[in-house]
């Protein structure tokens, strides 16, 4: 900072201090946000743990994908397979796994959707030696 600046709020004895440092430093009349407060309450689901060998998604984000975003419930647990068999794998310890399981799904469901009308499911052998486009098309080549 420059000598002929005081940033609005500051007194000038605190120019050359850090922001936090004089936050800290605010005294009685300054609340504190509760995120930075030193004794903050962490909930037991909070922590950071590897995916669990048992782990099944709650019914709660079953019928909110669901309602939400149209998503059946088949279409859901069949998620399941793929997403265990991932992060057991990976072993990375996460939080909120419910959580990340229905982004997945929402994931998972949305590219489904898109892929829809692809034909996905068709080889590309199958892709390329489709002519069932021909049959709009009529071609007379008896020229009489």
């Amino acid at each position: 900072m420059s000598k002929g600046y005081k940033a609005p709020g500051r007194r000038a004895y605190e120019q050359d201090k850090p922001l936090f440092q004089i936050m800290d430093e605010g005294g009685d009349d300054s609340p504190t946000h509760p995120v930075f407060a030193e004794n903050r309450e962490v909930r037991e689901g909070a922590r950071v743990q590897p995916l669990p060998e048992d782990f099944e998604p709650d019914s709660r984000y079953i019928q909110f994908l669901q309602l939400h975003h149209g998503i059946p419930p088949e279409f859901t647990l069949g998620q399941l397979p793929d997403f265990k068999l991932y992060w057991l794998e990976t072993g990375e310890a996460r939080k909120a796994w419910q959580n990340r399981f229905k982004n997945h799904v929402i994931y998972q469901w949305r590219r489904q959707q898109s892929e829809g009308g692809r034909e996905s499911h068709r080889s590309t052998a199958e892709k390329l030696t489709d002519t069932s486009w021909s049959d709009a098309y009529r071609i007379d080549l008896d020229e009489d």
